[in-house]
């Protein structure tokens, strides 16, 4: 089968999954975002992230459509410019500059009603304040709308500390009352939504109902004015639990293992091991985009995937 998009998760799975204390290492290795241009000069990439656009948007250049927030907010880009020069000793690879909202085509928004997305801004924004003044170990990435800075989203986020498993064990049910006390004051009875994970060190919250499905169903509508071609087959790439809903939307299904320590319950048809994705992704490449079962073997016909463990 013919793979006409390719729709991915950003951290965790086009990078190593770092904390919020660590930003500057949450990119993407050089030779898988190399793989990456060379796929989007063939085929619309797509990136749907609990991060928002800017966070993203000098990360994942090579995207057409990025959808922050679990979808919260679709962004349709103009394509960025990539070029290399190369002399007697070295090539260098540049991109074009730009500001944020310098290559936005167009964009739509999950939840149009502004009072609602005001109103619950501003218990997120409470909610945070609280959780730093009463858990010294935590940090929170505040995340917001791209054209009016509204806060949309925070992670709280525990994975600097050495030993998160047992801070998870402890400390995470004390954060799920935190946010449930807060839940009492959104707007109108549209509570503020929670995304949990079982093993992760972290949780999300959200202004507005989101979920990775949502952020699927807004991309593939636009694919085709991207690529000026019908929709075809979709491959969607994913770590964790909050990718679920589209890893049963996508045609072709792929689990990214970036942590040992991890186990989630992904409902993918296949799974491969962060080391192994760019050599996946290349020899998808170089089979002219044809997906087949043999491209996820090594050079000795020995599997480089294992399903998830609740797919065994």
């Amino acid at each position: 089968m013919e793979i006409a998009a390719i729709l991915s998760d950003y951290d965790g799975t086009l990078c190593p999954t770092s904390s919020v204390k660590t930003r500057e290492k949450n990119t993407i290795p050089e030779i898988l975002s190399n793989i990456l241009w060379d796929l989007s000069e063939k085929i619309p990439i797509c990136i749907i992230s609990s991060k928002d656009f800017g966070f993203l948007h000098n990360r994942t250049k090579f995207a057409n459509i990025v959808s922050c927030m679990l979808g919260v907010e679709t962004l349709l880009l103009k394509r960025h410019v990539k070029w290399t020069t190369t002399t007697s000793n070295s090539a260098l690879t540049s991109i074009i500059d730009c500001n944020n909202s310098d290559c936005i085509i167009d964009y739509h928004m999950q939840v149009e009603n502004d009072i609602l997305l005001h109103h619950n801004s501003r218990i997120l924004d409470c909610l945070a304040n609280d959780i730093l003044l009463n858990f010294k170990d935590v940090s929170i990435d505040r995340k917001y709308i791209s054209n009016n800075q509204i806060l949309a989203g925070i992670t709280i986020d525990w994975r600097h500390l050495q030993d998160w498993e047992s801070f998870k064990k402890t400390s995470e049910p004390l954060l799920k009352e935190a946010i449930e006390k807060q839940q009492k004051l959104s707007f109108n009875g549209n509570t503020l939504y929670t995304q949990t994970y079982a093993t992760h060190p972290f949780i999300d919250v959200y202004a507005v109902k989101c979920d990775k499905g949502m952020a699927f169903d807004s991309i593939a509508s636009e694919i085709s004015y991207v690529k000026g071609k019908e929709h075809k087959i979709i491959m969607y790439l994913g770590d964790s639990e909050n990718d679920n809903p589209a890893f049963r939307r996508a045609d072709v299904s792929i689990g990214v293992l970036s942590d040992d320590r991890l186990n989630p319950k992904l409902d993918c048809e296949y799974a491969v091991s962060f080391d192994n994705l760019s050599i996946f992704l290349k020899k998808l490449l170089d089979n002219d985009l044809v997906f087949s079962d043999d491209l996820l073997l090594d050079d000795n016909q020995i599997m480089t995937f294992r399903l998830p463990a609740n797919q065994s």
